[in-house]
This record gives C-alpha cells, sequence and structure tokens, in this order.
C-alpha cells in the first residue's frame, strides 16, 4: 500500500505488519521531509544543537559524581591539592580538563571549593537546558514554517479541485486535513527529528559514561533493559489503531459540526437541536474513549521501562554490595546518571506508537496533496484578455457521474449584445449549460466555444474571468456588504464599488443600516434578507463588468418593483455583453432577444416570445400554466 496514491485507514494500518509499516511510516517521512528542505540550514543546526545538548550528559554524570565526592569527603581528604585535582576532572582519556586550573590555588581545601563543586552541577544543568532550549527553538522554527507551508499546500490542492471533487467530499473533512491533520504531521515530524537524534546521543552519552566510570555496574543494571521491548510491542499491537480512530473521529465531529453550522435554519425549524447534541456527544465520547485508550498505552509504556529500569538498578545494586568495592560518591553518581536515561528510554519507547498515529493524518494529506484535478489547463493553454462574448455549443453531450446524459446533441449560438434565456421543466439542462460553459466540467463529446475557440484549450481563470454570475441561492461571505461587492473585481476602486451598489439598488438599504456599507452580513448573508442579498451578488456582477453574465433566477427573491428595477439595470448592464438567463417565471423574460426552450436534456424549440407561443407547444403550456397561477393570485 502506497501513501502516494491512497488514504491509510486504520483498519489498513491495524492489517499491516511491521515491517509494512516502518515501510509507510519511511514512505511518508520522506514525502514530510520535502517540506523541511527550503530550511535545512536551520533543521540541521537544530539537530546538531540537539546533538551536543546530549552530549552534556556525559558532563552531568561527572559533575555529579564530583558534588558527591566534595560533599562526602572528610576535610583532610580534600586538603591536598593532587587529590582535590582528582576530582575536578572532567573528560575521557586523554581528552580531559580539569576545573581547579582555571580557579586560585588558595581555593583548594577552602569553603570556596565547596561552593565550586556545589556549583557544578547547575552548571552543567544550565548548559544543558541552554543547548536543549536553542535546539527546540530551531526545531519550533522549522516546525512553524513547515506547519505553514503544509497547510498553504494542502489547501491549495483542494481549491484546485474541480466541481465533482467537492459534490463527493465532506467540507469537515476537508478542514479537518488542512488544519488538524496538518498540525499532527508537522507536530510528529519535528518530534521525531528530536527524539531519534537527541534522546540517542544523551543514552550513548551517559552510558559512555557510566561504562567508563564503573563498567560490570553498568552493564548489570541495564541487561534487563532488553525485557522492555516485548512488552512495548505487544502494547503496540493492542492500540495500534486507538491513535488513527481518533484522528478520524476528529474529522466525523468537524463534519458533523460544519453540517450543523451550514444547516442551522433547518435544524431550528425543524427542532433537533438535541437531537444534533445527542449526535454530538455520542462523537465526543467515542473521542475521549479514544483519547484516554492511547493515552494510557503511552503512560504504560513509560511505567515499564521505568520498572525494568529499577529492577536492572536492583541487580547492579546487589552485585556492587557483594562483589565489588564502590564507595558512597560513585554509588550515588551512578545512580544520577542512570536515573538521566529514563526520560530518553521512554521518549523513545514512544515513537512507534506516536508514528503509528501520524500516518493515517500525513497519508489523507498527502492523498489531498496527490490528488490531481478532473479538469486540467493544457501546458499550451492560451489567456484570453477580453472576450467579444460570442458562444456556441456544437454537438454538446454531456452526463454527470451519478446518472444519465443532462444534455444530449444540442447545437446553439449566442451573439454579444443580446439578452437569451433558457426556460424548460425541472431537469431539462438549464443549469447544466452554465455548468459546461464555466467549464466546472468536460463535455463527454463535442465542443463548447467563445469566440470561435475551444473552451480547453485556454485557461480556466481567463475563461471564468469573462463570465459574470448571480444565482439563485445569493451567497455571501462572512464579510462587509463592501467587501462582498469588491469580491466580483479585488482591484476595484470605492467609486467603482458605490455604483455598481446603486445601479444594483443596494444603496437604498444600506443608507438606513448604521455601519453603512461597513455592515458585516452574518455568516451566508443571515443578517440580510433574501431580496437584500440577492442585490448584493447583483452589484458584484455588476462590479465584475464581465463580457458574458449568467443569471440563474437571478430576481427570483424580489418583490415585484424591485424586480422591475433590476431588469432595468441588467438591461442597461447587458449592453455590449452575452447576458443568459434561466428563468421559470417566464414574465422576467419575455423581452429576451432570443428563448431557448430545453425538455429532457435537448433543445425542444428556439424564438422570441411571439413566436414561441406560435410554433413550441411546450412553451405554451408553460405561459399557460403561470398566466393562470398569475391570475389565481
Amino acid at each position: 500500500m502506497s501513501a502516494k496514491k491512497t488514504k491509510v485507514s486504520r483498519q489498513d494500518l491495524a492489517a499491516m505488519s511491521s515491517k509494512e509499516t516502518w515501510a509507510l511510516a519511511k514512505e511518508t517521512y520522506t514525502k514530510l521531509f520535502a517540506f523541511v528542505r527550503p530550511y535545512k540550514g536551520r533543521f540541521f543546526l537544530g539537530l546538531l544543537l540537539g546533538v551536543m545538548a546530549g552530549l552534556s550528559n556525559a558532563f552531568l554524570v561527572q559533575g555529579m559524581y564530583l558534588v558527591f565526592a566534595v560533599v562526602l569527603a572528610k576535610p583532610e581528604e580534600i586538603a591536598d591539592p593532587e587529590k582535590a585535582k582528582d576530582l575536578f576532572e572532567f573528560g575521557f582519556g586523554a581528552y580531559k580538563l580539569n576545573a581547579l586550573d582555571y580557579v586560585p590555588t588558595s581555593w583548594i581545601g577552602s569553603d570556596s571549593m565547596l561552593v565550586l563543586a556545589c556549583l557544578t552541577v547547575p552548571l552543567v544543568f544550565l548548559l544543558r537546558a541552554g543547548l536543549t532550549y536553542l535546539a527546540n527553538y530551531c526545531m519550533m522554527w522549522v516546525g512553524n514554517r513547515v506547519l505553514y507551508d503544509l497547510r498553504n499546500a494542502t489547501y491549495g490542492a483542494i481549491l484546485k479541485q474541480s466541481l465533482g471533487y467537492f459534490a463527493q467530499a465532506k467540507s469537515g473533512n476537508l478542514v479537518q486535513t488542512v488544519f488538524n491533520q496538518a498540525r499532527v504531521a508537522q507536530q510528529n515530524l519535528i518530534t521525531l527529528a528530536q527524539d531519534l537524534v537527541q534522546r540517542p546521543v544523551s543514552i550513548i552519552a551517559i552510558l559512555a559514561t557510566l561504562f567508563y566510570m564503573a563498567p560490570m555496574f553498568t552493564f548489570l543494571a541495564l541487561i534487563v533493559f532488553p525485557l522492555c521491548i516485548l512488552p512495548v510491542v505487544y502494547i503496540g499491537k493492542k492500540v495500534r489503531s486507538a491513535g488513527t480512530q481518533e484522528e478520524q473521529e476528529a474529522g466525523q465531529m468537524m463534519v458533523q459540526m460544519t453540517e450543523t453550522f451550514h444547516g442551522i435554519r433547518v435544524v431550528k425549524a425543524l427542532a433537533r437541536e438535541h437531537h444534533e447534541m445527542d449526535r454530538f456527544k455520542q462523537s465526543n465520547a467515542t473521542m475521549n474513549k479514544l483519547i484516554m485508550r492511547y493515552g494510557k498505552a503511552m503512560e504504560l509504556v513509560g511505567m515499564i521501562v521505568e520498572v525494568v529500569a529499577s529492577l536492572g538498578v536492583a541487580i547492579g545494586l546487589y552485585y556492587a554490595k557483594k562483589h565489588t568495592n564502590i564507595d558512597g560518591k560513585m554509588f550515588f553518581a551512578l545512580i544520577g546518571g542512570l536515573t538521566q536515561i529514563y526520560p530518553h528510554t521512554k521518549a523513545l519507547s514512544r515513537v512507534q506508537l506516536m508514528m503509528q498515529k501520524a500516518i493515517v493524518a500525513t497519508s489523507s494529506i498527502f492523498a489531498t496533496l496527490d490528488q490531481q484535478p478532473d479538469i486540467k489547463d493544457k501546458p499550451d493553454a492560451k489567456v484570453i484578455k477580453r472576450s467579444q462574448g460570442r458562444v456556441r455549443f456544437e454537438s454538446v453531450t454531456f452526463g454527470y457521474k451519478s446518472g444519465k446524459p443532462a444534455v444530449k446533441n444540442i447545437s446553439f449560438s449566442l451573439e454579444p449584445g443580446k439578452f437569451y434565456a433558457l426556460v424548460g421543466p425541472t431537469g431539462a439542462g438549464k443549469s447544466t449549460i452554465f455548468t459546461l460553459l464555466q467549464r466546472f466540467y468536460d463535455v463527454n463529446s463535442g465542443a463548447v466555444y467563445l469566440d470561435d475557440v475551444d473552451i480547453r484549450d485556454v485557461t480556466q481563470e481567463s475563461l471564468r474571468n469573462q463570465i459574470g454570475v448571480v444565482n439563485q441561492d445569493a451567497f455571501l461571505f462572512h464579510d462587509t456588504i463592501r467587501e462582498n461587492i469588491r469580491y466580483g473585481r479585488l482591484d476595484a476602486s470605492e467609486a467603482d464599488i458605490m455604483d455598481a451598489a446603486r445601479r444594483a439598488h443596494v444603496h437604498d438599504f444600506v443608507k438606513d443600516k448604521k455601519e453603512g456599507y461597513d455592515t458585516v452580513v452574518g455568516d451566508s448573508g443571515g443578517n440580510l434578507s433574501g431580496g437584500q442579498k440577492q442585490r448584493v451578488t447583483i452589484a458584484r456582477a455588476i462590479l465584475r463588468n464581465a463580457p458574458i453574465l449568467l443569471l440563474d433566477e437571478a430576481t427570483s427573491a424580489l418583490d415585484t418593483e424591485t424586480e422591475r428595477i433590476i431588469q432595468e439595470a441588467i438591461h442597461e448592464l447587458s449592453k455590449g455583453k452575452t447576458v443568459i438567463a434561466i428563468a421559470h417565471r417566464l414574465s422576467t423574460v419575455l423581452e429576451a432577444d432570443r428563448i431557448i426552450v430545453m425538455k429532457d436534456g435537448g433543445i425542444d424549440a428556439a424564438g422570441t416570445h411571439q413566436e414561441l407561443l406560435q410554433t413550441s407547444e411546450l412553451y405554451q403550456r408553460l405561459y399557460q400554466l403561470q398566466f393562470q397561477e398569475n391570475n389565481a393570485t
């Protein structure tokens, strides 16, 4: 199984052998390290400082020996300069230095010597802590930038996906991948790098010092350490899925919350608050259980390491009493050194469990990064500067994955500067025409042309820059009215925004608001009425000033008077542009230059209103139904 190709589920991970898990981990972390490469200088500096911090543990053990030797010694034992100098030696073999070489001779045998000895351990701790701080700072610096890049790359990879991708994906899972799983991947990358470098160096430095000072005692104290491996492996298999389940349950919670907040009107309307709360409680309880299971496993591993280590110390103590002449100062220094090994050993023992939890998160990220959009620009795609607005569908057939063709072998041409309308019953294929023109999907056969150029031969960005859209379901961002209008053209001036707002009659209701154009519209425009939201989206389309304007029931949410005013604005806007409107209310398109009547994915008829009343039975029926409804009301 490859992280390059698919996401790894907890079931997949649980079914893997240890060898397969390590192989997948190697592949995953190799890809993660690609995000470290731009910061490799700071990264390797952090590792080097970590190595130095690990090596400083050797001085810590010798420092403890020095303190115990001076504190426990009789005054006459340290009054002799030669004996005293033996106590203050640091290093190994020929690589030694003596602290007394750097202090006055008068200190020997005095209280100053005791002070120097007692300060040795704090100074060594300060050295180790300082190096550790610098190492952690460097790694934190790299980690934050990796997280920044990882989130940017993941979010960008999602945004570049085609519309069909979002029809299948759950928005909560996407948010979980960008925010939480990127964080898990970054944290585990940095933690793993630190643990696999600094921890072993610390253990080796301490062990080297202990073996140098008392080889047999150290050997017997450590002989039982291999016993840690079996329970750690056993526990790792038992909880292999706990960490991954936690990540997946977090994703499910994110999905549920996103859907609930997005559909809060439905939840409120049907009084389903308690139902949603019960669902959340169940998911939250499951997640807490998984967190506890994973946490207990991590702590149990640490406990086992400490218990086994203490057993080794007990064996060493027994041997020291029976077979050696280890004195008190040496004994305390050795015990102190052994206890310094425990934290590093505990951290290393948890690496496999942390790695298993991270694999699922990182595989989700890389599955997203490796996901190729269904709709891609050709390598030599052209950039449209300004379209004339001429549109042509030629023998176009297209069907969504889930069903039969939405449009079948349709052909028509639209000339610039004219107003066109698409009418027909639900499911006739009207919205699909808009979707194909914006190239959210590629046609199965035939072609769509803009200014006699196949839209597959131009960049998607430049194509969509030629199109302004006003949808039936007006969507606004949780921002101010001004910024929602500006979204149509990001470089628009204040004057341009005000002009668009007045032409769409947004100014009529904004002038009554305390904050004016700085009024925040709320989530999805919840602080505005349906008609107000629609007028803001129309202002956005006016500001965009694209040569093609798509209106999907653009005036459906407006009252009769406002609809008349907006129709005048749309007619003004349509000069020199191709305007295509989808309308169920035929009264909004009676003045269209051409009306295309659609049925069952094909074109049933086309012409002006008067022509269609004479030639199209379907149009006659639609018109009569609406005429009767209008008379009834």
